[in-house]
């Protein structure tokens, strides 16, 4: 009896490697940083730094897409 060759998920792949790397950039960097956010200055190790950016950027490039659909379809929807 042939097993099923279950297909390759590459977007696991992908965000595991992503991670992996920003684990290790994060982890290579972990020297105090001052940065400025509108018009507070805040002193934090590079690591935090560089993990709260992607976490920000995740959040994002999850967001958009939702809300472009949910525009999508309520613009479908009032047609």
């Amino acid at each position: 009896m042939q097993q099923e060759k279950k297909p390759v998920n590459w977007r696991a792949w992908l965000v595991g490697i992503l991670s992996a790397l920003v684990l290790i950039v994060a982890l290579q960097n972990s020297q105090e940083v001052s940065f400025e956010v509108l018009f507070a200055s805040f002193n934090a190790p590079l690591i935090v730094v560089i993990l709260l950016a992607t976490a920000i950027g995740v959040l994002i490039g999850y967001i958009a897409p939702l809300v472009r659909r949910h525009h999508r379809e309520e613009k479908r929807h009032n047609s």
